[in-house]
């Protein structure tokens, strides 16, 4: 087997979802999100290790994803949070899954489908509250509660909004838009409609915005490790490894890599690693990032390849060829390292690590 992979520690996700658990408190289901496979991590074994450890629902962006879920046998209660196609829905209802509204043509395609099969059929309604994105405007509410109320067979079981800026610890328009979410919760109630969930908070919010929690929270990034604020201790789930295939002694003022970016400025040891862009690690990371060696750190140097890095070992002690490199996840180079070399936020560097990385669950 290529001898690049990522280690996948299913007991540092449970520690990170009773973290989420110790926050929001008995009260609160959680609403696991396990959508780009599990944030890279591997949708199916991480789900059966969430469900395990008491997770109430799986939360997905695609049918494809929740169908993934469903033919590995998981029988959870899983909601697509991301659109929906007409085409989709038959797939949808047959296999049990949860389907977002988020505008009113949705809405009667939703029912029309459920129709054919003589069902009722239930869904969460996401609005729009300032993330510009999916939703039904506030301001159209009493619109979609005057469609709402001709389709019978539909039953509105979750209302949800997303918050845009909830990483930031104190922001006005964060605070906004909780405040229009609980004036539209307020407004199903008073013409008798209320969600059974009512969920808001993602893992920025779910630490920085007690008010925005509802009765369910959609915990995403916390779960894996990152992301964490006020002092909340979080786990790293994820580490990306590889070993060195090749070491060559190189002269100074030697070229390394495409497009001679780097030249050796003196005489250097030069490891060569199979990893590359096409695994996800990116190629701004070239002549940016650090791997760890032996526990130390060593330079990326040169370009980033389709298939390899180059790593200056020349101050590693003891370095051999077949020694582990450890890319992120370690006390050397951490996942918000690799992010902050790439420009980039740790979800990216997550969600990018290749199908052709083998992952290995411990």
């Amino acid at each position: 087997m290529r001898p690049t992979w990522v280690e996948i520690d299913l007991n540092s996700i449970k520690t990170n979802l009773e973290t989420v658990k110790s926050i929001v408190g008995d009260n609160v289901s959680v609403l696991a999100i396990v959508k780009a496979d599990a944030y890279g991590h591997g949708a199916v074994t991480v789900s059966k290790t969430l469900i395990n450890s008491g997770v109430e629902k799986l939360g997905v962006a695609t049918l494809e994803e929740a169908m993934e879920l469903r033919e590995s046998g998981i029988n959870h209660p899983i909601i697509i949070l991301g659109g929906i196609q007409k085409e989709e829905l038959d797939d949808v209802i047959k296999h049990g899954i949860i389907p977002t509204i988020y505008d009113l043509k949705i809405l009667e395609e939703l029912s029309n489908a459920a129709k054919k099969i003589n069902k009722n059929y239930s869904y969460h309604l996401k609005i729009d509250t300032g993330m510009s994105r999916l939703g039904i405007k506030h301001q159209d509410l009493d619109l979609f509660f005057e469609k709402h109320a001709k389709y019978n067979n539909l039953r509105l079981v979750g209302l949800f909004s997303h918050l845009s800026m909830a990483d930031d610890i104190s922001s006005d328009y964060t605070e906004m838009q909780i405040t229009l979410f609980h004036e539209s919760l307020k407004r199903f109630i008073e013409l008798n409609i209320e969600p059974e969930y009512h969920h808001l908070a993602n893992s920025a919010a779910i630490q920085n915005y007690p008010l925005s929690h509802g009765n369910m929270v959609r915990p995403g990034i916390m779960i894996y490790g990152a992301g964490a604020f006020n002092g909340f201790k979080l786990l790293p789930v994820m580490k990306l490894k590889s070993k060195i295939i090749q070491l060559k002694l190189h002269e100074k003022g030697t070229s390394v890599s495409y497009g001679g970016t780097y030249i050796t400025d003196k005489k250097s040891l030069i490891a060569t690693i199979p990893i590359g862009y096409a695994d996800g690690y990116l190629r701004r990371l070239s002549n940016k990032a650090f791997v760890s060696v032996n526990g130390e750190r060593a330079p990326v140097v040169g370009r980033v390849c389709m298939d390899f890095i180059m790593v200056d070992v020349t101050e590693i002690n003891n370095v051999n060829v077949g020694d582990v490199v450890t890319l992120f996840g370690d006390g050397n180079v951490s996942l918000d390292d690799v992010a902050d070399w790439a420009e980039t936020i740790p979800y990216e560097i997550m969600t990018l690590v290749g199908k052709r990385v083998h992952r290995l669950f411990l």
